[in-house]
């Protein structure tokens, strides 16, 4: 049987955004880029609709970045 523990706990999330901090400034800039323009255009034009695509898939990217992180520090901590 292998040794350590089952059903090992994630790190917390804000150590993993310190972990990748470039990664997590690049998102936080897109989304406010998005909202600034959102902000400037009202909301009864194209562009202001058009602004929450990046929003959303800037969201999922940071989701999917989390749980990569995650896994590669419960997969470190097992090799130990």
């Amino acid at each position: 049987m292998r040794s350590g523990r089952h059903g090992a706990a994630r790190p917390p999330i804000g150590v993993l955004i310190h972990r990748d901090r470039v990664d997590f400034s690049l998102f936080a800039l897109i989304i406010v880029v998005a909202l600034a323009v959102m902000v400037l255009t009202g909301w009864s034009t194209i562009v202001f609709w058009l602004g929450f695509v990046p929003i959303f898939a800037t969201l999922a990217l940071i989701v999917r970045r989390i749980d990569r992180l995650a896994r590669d520090e419960v997969r470190d901590e097992e090799l130990l």
